[in-house]
């Protein structure tokens, strides 16, 4: 079974910082290595980096991909939650732990040393080797390098390089002989140190379990409320279900919520014309692009980033996140019948995106 890491491309590469950076930059010795947050080694040598949300399958929108075909779309979910690791069989066949096949959909505590093996009995096995909470890292992509764990505020690489925790985004600093260059990187971004190809592994570790999130089990459970000011320089987003909801707002969240904008606007239209509901609400990532004024490939980081947004204000039991936000052959849409815009406090009903 092929395992890939997913990982958002960058146009840009940093170029190559040649300093002695030998103790964050050996290669993989299992020996000696310490393990900092959630970490599965695969039977192939492997290693796994689980996110707070991380979810692992065949869809290229998990963050563990996984070519087999027996594997489904969304297979499992491995997730931190009440200061422990769990995992959710969300799959056709199956999920086992410590050869004990585990009940779909229902979440089963992870420990240190635990076995997993998807699908197959015979297949690929995972082991729990670190149960600590997740942490924020940068993971090698060409090599079988360990990977640099970033400590807030500051992480010190070298004399001349160091990430920076600065507004709850991490920075890249470098010293030159004159001058420093100090420049947000996102997450998934790569970057070029010493010859190895990293990228950011970003895991909002500070953003504890919150007790009152919304359920998800299945789209319908969700209804989604989009506030609007008049220039629509504001936007926030109230997902609810039966009992609880949640907020998604803030200045630098403004452009992944206009994004959603685009799309609820379109599903509403598409409903009202009565089109079928598999019909309904698709735009094509490139007229949704050319709506929001960006290129595709940064469309798709918008929606990566607005998916885990999803997953941090709703407790998905059922579905993913990925199931509400769909892209699919190029398409894009929200998935649900039930959204509403307020628009300067009224509901509005002209659908296209301004």
């Amino acid at each position: 079974m092929s395992i890939v890491a997913k990982i958002q491309p960058c146009n840009q590469l940093i170029s190559d910082i040649h300093n002695d950076m030998s103790c964050l930059l050996s290669p993989f010795d299992p020996q000696r290595v310490v393990y900092w947050g959630g970490v599965l080694k695969s039977s192939t040598g492997k290693h796994v980096y689980l996110r707070q949300y991380h979810t692992l399958g065949r869809s290229e929108d998990c963050h563990t991909i996984l070519t087999r075909s027996d594997i489904s779309r969304i297979h499992a979910i491995i997730f931190w939650q009440d200061d422990r690791w769990s995992i959710q069989d969300k799959s056709t066949n199956g999920v086992w732990v410590n050869d004990k096949k585990l009940v779909k959909d229902k979440p089963s505590v992870l420990q240190e040393g635990d076995t997993i093996v998807l699908s197959s009995k015979v297949g690929e096995v995972f082991t729990m080797v670190n149960v600590n909470e997740p942490c924020d890292l940068m993971v090698s992509i060409d090599s079988n390098q360990s990977p640099i764990y970033l400590q807030k505020p500051t992480t010190k690489v070298s004399e001349k390089l160091a990430f920076s925790y600065q507004s709850s985004n991490w920075n890249l600093i470098q010293s030159y002989s004159t001058q420093s260059e100090n420049r947000k990187i996102s997450d998934g971004e790569v970057i070029q140190i010493l010859g190895n190809r990293y990228y950011l592994q970003s895991n909002r570790s500070e953003m504890k379990t919150c007790q009152n999130r919304p359920v998800v089990r299945t789209i319908e459970d969700l209804s989604f409320r989009l506030e609007v000011s008049d220039d629509e320089e504001d936007i926030q987003l109230f997902i609810s279900d039966s009992e609880q909801s949640s907020v998604i707002n803030g200045h630098r969240l403004q452009n992944q919520l206009y994004l959603l904008l685009c799309l609820a606007r379109k599903s509403i239209a598409d409903h009202a014309h009565g089109y079928a509901e598999s019909h309904c609400g698709w735009l094509g990532l490139n007229e949704l692009s050319h709506a929001l004024g960006i290129e595709p490939e940064n469309t798709r980081i918008r929606l990566h980033r607005l998916r885990t947004r999803l997953r941090d204000a709703a407790s998905f039991s059922g579905i993913d996140a990925c199931q509400i936000l769909q892209l699919q052959n190029g398409d894009v849409r929200l998935n649900t019948t039930k959204v509403i815009v307020i628009k300067g406090g009224r509901a509005e009903n002209d659908f296209a995106c301004h």
